[in-house]
């Protein structure tokens, strides 16, 4: 038996990750798929994914026609379905791999360009495993501002060394990092015009452009869309699969240590570093700790990264 599967956009907030998965595996079962499509989970370890897996066969039997994955494979596989795989490579040029090879021939090249000492400090002549492993590490830095900072990224390709800080001035990047935005210009520079196209900051912008217009897809997507157990979800995906919503089901299992809004609660010296930000001439009328002392002090330990997500899935009001 196969329903009606009605896009849109679902969230479901849980304190205890295996009553989360009652309730996913219950909305799925309730309402199947065809025989022969597939679920996508999305969850944000391969610890998690091997723990749902077995999970979802001990609550069915068996766990079949699912796609537990990361988000980046499914982002990218997103990528070429609404583009189209002509416009979209099956790999991006500057994926962890790929770049690791690039960084290791294009180093040794820059070390004598200003801003590299600190590089090639680290660097030695005759010791190829310490660029091997410079390069592996610089791979997986590029790889998640790709994800996290594409931001610093597009401003880096401009020719702006700074750090974009929504919200605030921008910030200009330390005299001892500079290497970092030149390095990036360094790499895009290598590429072709197909290629540069093809690096995920911009082919995120185009996807959200095609998905936001109403235009129609190249192929068609998921019919449904998981996104189970992530503490934080990074901003790229999280407008992905909003703006997928539009044509699939997208239904979000987040961990959530409260059932009420929470995301808000601040210690007193974060609102009044905000109050001085906002009005710097103007003496705070609150005690320091005032607000959030009657709150759970819990919450408000998870952090910044913590109140990001439920500030971020819940509508403005």
């Amino acid at each position: 038996m196969t329903t009606d599967i009605q896009a849109g956009f679902i969230a479901l907030h849980g304190n205890r990750t295996e009553s989360l998965a009652e309730t996913v595996f219950a909305w799925l079962r309730q309402r199947p798929l065809a025989p022969l499509e597939e679920e996508v989970i999305l969850v944000q370890s391969n610890g998690m994914a091997e723990w749902l897996k077995m999970t979802l066969a001990r609550d069915g039997g068996v766990c079949a026609a699912t796609r537990v994955e990361l988000p980046a494979r499914f982002m990218w596989r997103a990528y070429r379905q609404v583009l189209g795989r002509q416009e979209v490579p099956s790999t991006s040029p500057l994926d962890k791999t790929a770049l690791t090879w690039r960084l290791m021939r294009l180093l040794p090249e820059l070390l004598a360009e200003p801003g590299f000492e600190p590089v090639a400090g680290f660097l030695r002549p005759g010791e190829p495993h310490r660029l091997l492993q410079l390069a592996g590490r610089l791979a997986d830095l590029f790889d998640q501002y790709q994800v996290y900072r594409a931001d610093w990224l597009n401003s880096w390709a401009d020719g702006k060394d700074v750090l974009a800080a929504p919200g605030r001035d921008h910030l200009p990047v330390p005299t001892d990092q500079t290497w970092q935005p030149k390095l990036w210009r360094a790499l895009l520079a290598e590429l072709d015009e197909l290629e540069r196209s093809s690096i995920r900051p911009l082919l995120h912008q185009r996807v959200l452009a095609v998905l936001q217009s109403g235009a129609p897809l190249a192929s068609p997507v998921a019919r449904r869309v998981v996104l189970f157990g992530m503490t934080h979800v990074p901003l790229p995906t999280l407008q992905t699969v909003a703006a997928l919503a539009r044509h699939s089901q997208v239904l979000l299992a987040i961990p959530n240590p409260c059932r009420f809004h929470w995301a808000d609660i601040m210690d007193g010296r974060e609102l009044h570093s905000m109050s001085r930000r906002r009005q710097p001439l103007r003496r705070a009328r609150f005690g320091c700790f005032a607000v959030g002392r009657d709150a759970c002090p819990r919450p408000s330990a998870a952090g910044g990264l913590g109140a990001s997500g439920p500030r971020l899935r819940t509508p403005a009001r």
